[in-house]
């Protein structure tokens, strides 16, 4: 199975390009790789491919452990397949396939991007923190956003693993748009328009540590292990340490907006909002976190002639 692939196509095909009955050559990272026995007792491997435009589920039949080795999870392949739908969705069933080499490939090829200008966004968030009135909000969010290597990591950062803003530049893309509705919420509402702003720059600043990016994005141990939300409010005390005068008070109250943003302690969160502010920051976070998610499920229907989705756990409906 992993030998003897043929060399002579010159274009490869990505994930999004698939269609029922296709039959294929490209290069993908195994997001996940799990080696399985069907009830016949035979061998075979269950992965999830994925490129820059999606991933897809695929099984590489009649394989045993030597095989299994040659595709670890977060490796790189070289697949020759064939597009088959089961039980109305795609799958690839995996006919030959090899270890890419390292010249063949660039990683970053392999990852989704933000379709928004990074540049753009991030002197859209430096006007932002440019508004800030309150001397010691504005401080703090100086120590974070005019810091060039922190502004750097987090201009890359992807702001989650699947469900919402999932990519390069997708941490700035989400943070911007709900520091933008703060904004304007702030305009009408009767909040702490800078302490509102602030919390929406900051709530999911932890999520710079929680993920790693390699050939695909995954949870980092200590994000495993702690999660965004205590990350982001240890971070934010850090930068406090190195402000001379910052009062503690305001320092609970912005990290109680990063721990409570999620809303339901059965969400993750440790603590519930118990101000003004952190109710609307958890409601305009989830908004900005759910209208991204259904437009990807909307994107991810393979026939336009479809009217609706498949049903989304996450969203917990079909879409039309």
């Amino acid at each position: 199975m992993a030998d003897h692939m043929p060399e002579t196509r010159e274009t490869f095909q990505t994930i999004a390009d698939l269609g029922d009955g296709d039959e294929f050559e490209g290069f993908f990272a195994v997001r996940e790789a799990r080696l399985q026995t069907t009830v016949n007792g035979k061998n075979y491997i269950r992965l999830t491919l994925a490129d820059a435009t999606g991933n897809v589920l695929a099984n590489a039949w009649d394989a045993d452990r030597e095989i299994f080795q040659l595709c670890p999870a977060g490796s790189i392949v070289k697949v020759h397949g064939l597009v088959e739908t089961y039980r109305g969705k795609l799958q690839v069933r995996v006919l030959r396939f090899r270890p890419a080499h390292d010249s063949e490939v660039e990683p970053d090829c392999f990852l989704p991007k933000s379709g928004c200008d990074i540049t753009a966004m991030q002197e859209d968030l430096l006007s932002l923190v440019r508004s800030l009135t309150d001397a010691d909000y504005s401080a703090l969010a100086k120590a974070f956003f005019h810091n060039p290597g922190l502004m750097g990591r987090f201009s890359r950062a992807p702001a989650a693993r699947d469900l919402h803003h999932a990519y390069i530049g997708g941490l700035l893309e989400h943070t911007l748009s709900v520091a933008n509705m703060a904004a304007c919420f702030a305009e009408k509402a009767r909040v702490n328009r800078d302490l509102l702003l602030l919390g929406a720059l900051l709530h999911d600043i932890g999520k710079m540590e929680e993920l790693c990016l390699g050939l695909v994005i995954e949870y980092s141990n200590r994000g495993k292990l702690l999660g965004h939300l205590y990350i982001g409010a240890e971070m934010t005390a850090a930068r406090v340490a190195g402000l001379d005068g910052f009062p503690v008070e305001k320092l609970d109250l912005i990290q109680h907006l990063i721990l409570s943003h999620h809303g339901r302690l059965e969400y993750g969160s440790p603590v519930l909002p118990k101000i003004p502010e952190a109710f609307a920051l958890h409601h305009l976070d989830n908004l900005d976190a759910k209208v991204d998610s259904a437009n990807r499920v909307l994107d991810a229907i393979p026939n336009p002639d479809n009217r609706w989705s498949d049903f989304n756990r996450a969203l917990e409906v079909s879409l039309f």
